[in-house]
């Protein structure tokens, strides 16, 4: 018996092929892949921009139904719809033993060293399983892992009531870090985002829109906060460009926090005699820890499934992948054990 998947074999190359299914035993859970979707971390592996550990499906945002499980498993049932949390900790470095699991020193991530979600079948451990809230969507339930991204982002940057808040790149995570940010009591939340579908998501939920390509963003951002600058910079597109324009944006005592996965090649100049006169605080946000369990409990009131605004079947994988890097939607999700087209 076999199975179809996308995977990586290096240099760019994603193919389709058949994998064997190996056997279920122990703590193991076998999930048929309902719907996996596309993250930005995804596009630069194709790109040669970010690790990956050839061969390996790759795809670590993913949902489906529960086809197997080893003798060993109690907290799900076969049938079961679950969305995994797609990390493995060693448990004994300093970062494990000090509640820092997402900076393990060892750290395996399931499409990056291990095989992921763009496949028609996926194998996973039964701590990293967490069985779907009814009634949700597989296509918003494999957008978890990607909202506990979000929620420990804002978790760090800890909004104060009045803030203004301002989110360079509108895309997916652009998106709920704006709705997170403003539940978190920000006064105003700006987003800047040339894509014109992206901006018109925003404006129907409320932000505030600038597009950079034609806007002054500096001059408009001066504006909007009375000559202050903003309390909170998200630098959530992953551009050098972007991350270069933070510090000109952030006002005194601001935060200024790099979400979006700039490829490690790039780098930038900050003055640190401007991080002193001015009292600020850089950080960054890696991954999801402890939020896996928050995000099905918040995820409904973030109205999550007008986002995910392409569907391919597994064999136009590469079709998915160039709609993701030109932009045309906001995520895109592969359903691996589908024939039917896109959907728009």
């Amino acid at each position: 018996m076999s199975y179809l998947a996308a995977e990586y074999q290096g240099k760019q190359d994603l193919a389709i092929v058949e994998r064997k299914f190996k056997e279920i035993k122990g703590s193991d859970v076998l999930i048929r892949i309902e719907s996996a979707t596309i993250c930005g971390t995804d596009v630069h592996i194709l790109a040669g921009e970010h690790f990956a550990k050839a061969p390996v499906v790759i795809g670590h945002e993913f949902a489906g139904y529960v086809e197997a499980i080893g003798q060993d498993v109690s907290t799900i049932q076969v049938g079961d719809l679950v969305t995994v949390e797609p990390h493995i900790f060693c448990g004994n470095c300093k970062f494990c033993r000090i509640g820092k699991e997402h900076l393990c020193l060892n750290k395996l991530a399931f499409g990056v060293h291990l095989d992921g979600g763009f496949a028609q079948y996926c194998v996973v451990p039964e701590r990293t399983v967490y069985k779907v809230p009814q009634g949700m969507s597989a296509d918003v339930a494999a957008l978890t892992e990607n909202v506990g991204c979000c929620l420990h982002g804002v978790d760090r940057l800890d909004v104060k009531q009045g803030d203004h808040a301002i989110i360079l790149g509108g895309g997916f995570v652009g998106i709920v870090l704006a709705e997170l940010i403003r539940l978190r009591g920000a006064s105003k939340v700006i987003v800047s985002e040339p894509n014109q579908i992206r901006r018109d998501m925003l404006l129907r939920r409320g932000f505030i829109t600038i597009d950079p390509l034609n806007e002054n963003l500096v001059e408009k951002v001066s504006s909007i906060t009375n000559g202050l600058g903003a309390d909170i910079i998200v630098e959530a597109a992953g551009r050098p460009d972007t991350a270069k324009q933070c510090v000109d944006l952030v006002g005194r005592g601001g935060t200024i926090m790099f979400f979006g996965v700039v490829p490690p090649s790039h780098s930038i100049e900050i003055s640190p005699n401007d991080i002193f006169k001015r009292e600020l605080t850089i950080l960054g946000s890696a991954i999801n820890p402890y939020s896996h369990h928050r995000s099905l409990e918040i995820m409904d009131s973030l109205h999550l499934d007008e986002l995910v605004t392409h569907k391919f079947p597994l064999s136009r994988i590469d079709e998915a992948f160039e709609a993701a890097r030109k932009g045309v939607g906001i995520k895109v999700a592969i359903h691996p054990n589908s024939t039917g087209g896109t959907s728009e």
